[in-house]
């Protein structure tokens, strides 16, 4: 009765460990799944709409370059704090780019850490559960010389894995916006980690196209703001092909299936010290 009841409370422990063990790999799979898909439903609303005449490309980027020329800068909210606004939404910032009526404005790719994920109107806690968030204030993401965009996502969401490895961005690195019927390119040319108040780095710079991609950092701490920022360049595919981290360099962080695999070995030998221990008792 005693052995049976050994037995039991080894295979609920084993059960518990590989529960907690599997959820990051399973909810990071999930939420990779659910941003293929919203990315997805994106692009094919938008070219149906196209299809249907019910979408002017130059009607949607005109109406977003005017909101941006229009634009009065600012000092920039810390995206991942709450702003201290008049608590009413700006109805005109969250018409543009929102053809879905979703919210969603395009999506960010970053080919060297193998990120691909939805862009949204503001950075409310919501949004940066699910996705990259644009950071209400700056200029939106259409390009332009006068124009510094910043798009904030979450590092270290156990559920997600979303910017966590963006401190593996060098100089040199390139990023992707795909916004409407465009696709915007990007070389990192300045990083930065900065107080969480300090946003004299987002402002923008005269004729200069800018995107800044931003996160929390230490990694666990989230003390600071990590800022990537790159300048417009031509979109030349064959030159981001081989923008991938080198194997010995990838993040443990994101590196979901290895711990599950780590997770697997040591919970067996756990169990196969406790067999050995019993087998060792009953003789």
């Amino acid at each position: 009765m005693k052995k049976r009841s050994t037995i039991i409370m080894t295979a609920i422990l084993f059960l518990a460990g590989l529960s907690l063990l599997l959820y990051p790999f399973v909810a990071n799979q999930w939420n990779t799944y659910r941003q293929s898909r919203l990315i997805t439903d994106y692009e094919e609303v938008v070219a149906g709409k196209e299809a249907a005449g019910e979408l002017n490309y130059e009607t949607e980027w005109t109406k977003a370059e005017t909101y941006n020329d229009a634009l009065v800068p600012y000092i920039l909210p810390d995206s991942f704090a709450e702003a201290a606004t008049a608590g009413e939404e700006d109805k005109e910032y969250l018409a543009c780019l929102n053809v879905t009526g979703d919210g969603m404005m395009g999506y960010v790719q970053i080919p060297k850490i193998n990120v691909k994920i939805p862009i949204f109107h503001t950075t409310n806690d919501d949004v940066l559960q699910r996705g990259a968030g644009h950071l209400e204030g700056s200029s939106l993401p259409i390009g332009g010389e006068n124009h510094h965009a910043v798009i904030s996502a979450h590092r270290g969401l156990p559920s997600a894995a979303l910017f966590t490895d963006l401190d593996k961005m060098e100089k040199g690195d390139h990023f992707l916006l795909y916004i409407l019927d465009d696709i915007l390119c990007y070389e990192v040319d300045q990083i930065t980690v900065v107080e969480p108040k300090n946003t004299s780095d987002l402002t923008v710079e005269d004729n200069m196209d800018l995107v800044t991609l931003l996160t929390c950092t230490p990694y666990g701490v989230n003390s600071h703001r990590l800022l990537v920022r790159g300048h417009r360049v031509p979109y030349e595919p064959e030159d981001l092909a081989d923008e991938k981290i080198p194997l010995g360099n990838m993040s443990f962080h994101t590196s979901y299936l290895l711990w599950v695999i780590v997770g697997l070995l040591v919970t067996g030998m756990f169990i196969l010290l406790l067999y050995r221990q019993e087998k060792k008792r009953m003789r």
